[in-house]
């Protein structure tokens, strides 16, 4: 009977928090629209970039302990994007409407180098996480742009996190667009433009 109460008392501290994390990320959907349709145009299936917020920071203006000092809800790295978000009028990553237009910026500036492989919007935000290597593989594997076919061809190292647990950097960057996907159906209010497929 102990354990029933017990657990019962964590699920009710749980579920509020979820529905805030929630009620957070979705807040930010009128403007991941607005800076993403900028970009992308008004049929872009901003949705995902919601989720990209929620898997970032869970959707939090947050300073990240990664060590690299990646900042905001969607994590940028402002001293790697300085000199091109320059180019777009942003100086900073420092209030929401900056962080949010350097996402879109940064998101549509891995499109264009994902052009040669359909623009899968997969693609694009693994680019995001992870740089371009997802290129490289999408080229060992005959050029398909196909996330299995890619994580089949990756080659990675493997990185031992302080709590001693290891993971090879495949795993880790080839698991972000899997879960961007699954979280986008909590802010999806349409469906997928056939401009802009996903897988």
């Amino acid at each position: 009977m102990r354990i029933v109460k017990a657990v019962s008392f964590l699920l009710i501290l749980l579920f509020p928090t979820v529905g805030l994390a929630l009620d957070r990320c979705k807040s930010y959907s009128n403007e991941v629209r607005k800076y993403h349709a900028y970009y992308f145009g008004i049929d872009f299936p901003w949705w995902y970039s919601v989720a990209q917020l929620q898997k970032e920071s869970n959707c939090r203006d947050v300073i990240s302990k990664d060590g690299v000092g990646s900042e905001g809800a969607p994590q940028i790295t402002f001293r790697w994007w300085k000199d091109q978000l320059a180019t777009q009028g942003i100086y900073n990553v420092r209030t929401r409407e900056n962080q949010l237009k350097a996402q879109a910026y940064i998101n549509y500036d891995a499109y264009k180098k994902s052009r040669k492989y359909q623009s899968r919007l997969w693609i694009m935000y693994q680019i995001y996480n992870g740089g371009t290597l997802v290129l490289k593989e999408i080229e060992r594997g005959g050029g398909i742009p196909y996330h299995y076919i890619a994580i089949e061809h990756c080659k990675r190292k493997n990185i031992k996190f302080n709590n001693g647990q290891v993971r090879n950097a495949c795993d880790i960057n080839y698991s972000y667009s899997v879960i961007l996907f699954g979280y986008a159906d909590k802010y999806r209010t349409g469906k997928d433009s056939d401009k802009f497929l996903f897988w």
